[in-house]
């Protein structure tokens, strides 16, 4: 029997590791949170190099640029969105370059559900990077108001406005699929098995981050006593952002009402079949 004893020098069956609960290590899956979005969205927070960073973004604006003919989107959405790439390449030009990042390929005819599911990931992808740099450029805003730096402040608030534009076209590219490729597709990726109950866009971080920002310098852009401090071309751009973020909430509501007419998403249908648990 020396051949089960495990201590032979030809290892045919390597030893596993095992809890002494006798218990598998799950974590618990009552409800999703922003691991679960990142890892569905693939997006890897491990790494903060510069390069990195923009050669990932250099990779999803061409695969958006590729696929940017065949979509439905309008002119007035592609201008808008493609604006915002400019602004993401423009501001990747003093970035260190990346050597041997792959180039994405042209790919072969996909099915409508390929095309459904990876719009929605790819237009998510530019989304984040959108927001990303929607972020950086309110706290430069935010250090110019200590200056009163108003000459700065409107190039940095119509830049950002530029963004909120883009932010909502990427969010038509992302979505431009039937509903019935939402419906049999998208959706169901975002429902258990294969993600937690209770999946929502409320953990994307960087929109997270970006509401947060913004109203913290809402107050110092906005009303009588903040714009009679500026002058009124910055008090003219300021509010052109603001209607550029209620642009931005009105559409995504239709959006979200094209896919699931009545609105109701993910997490608050979890909140509803868990409501009487407790």
């Amino acid at each position: 029997m020396a051949l089960f004893a495990g201590n032979g020098n030809q290892e045919l069956v390597r030893a596993i590791s095992l809890r002494d609960d006798g218990r598998a290590p799950v974590r618990d899956a009552e409800s999703a949170g922003t691991p679960d979005y990142d890892n569905y969205f693939r997006i890897d927070r491990g790494g903060t190099d510069e390069s990195t960073w923009w050669a990932g973004a250099h990779s999803v604006i061409r695969q958006v640029v590729e696929d940017l003919a065949i979509t439905d989107l309008t002119a007035e959405q592609r201008a808008e969105l493609l604006s915002g790439i400019n602004r993401l390449l423009l501001a990747s030009a003093l970035a260190p370059a990346e050597t041997g990042a792959a180039i994405p390929s042209p790919r072969s005819p996909m099915s409508q559900q390929q095309v459904a599911a990876r719009r929605w990931k790819l237009g998510h992808h530019l989304f984040h990077h959108v927001l990303s740099l929607m972020n950086s450029r309110i706290d430069a805003i935010s250090a110019a108001l200590h200056g009163e730096d108003w000459t700065g402040i409107k190039v940095m608030l119509d830049e950002l406005t530029v963004l909120y534009d883009a932010a909502t076209a990427t969010m038509h590219y992302a979505s431009n699929f039937p509903p019935d490729a939402y419906e049999n597709t998208v959706r169901p990726s975002m429902e258990p098995p294969w993600m937690p109950p209770g999946f929502s866009g409320v953990f994307n971080q960087e929109h997270a981050v970006l509401l947060r920002r913004l109203g913290d310098l809402k107050p110092r852009l906005r009303g009588t006593r903040a714009t009679e401090r500026m002058p009124e071309p910055v008090a003219r751009s300021a509010r052109a952002l603001w209607k550029s973020q209620s642009r931005n909430r009105r559409e995504h509501k239709l959006i979200c009402e094209k896919f699931v007419p009545g609105g109701e998403s993910l997490l608050q249908q979890h909140f509803d079949e868990t409501s009487g648990e407790d």
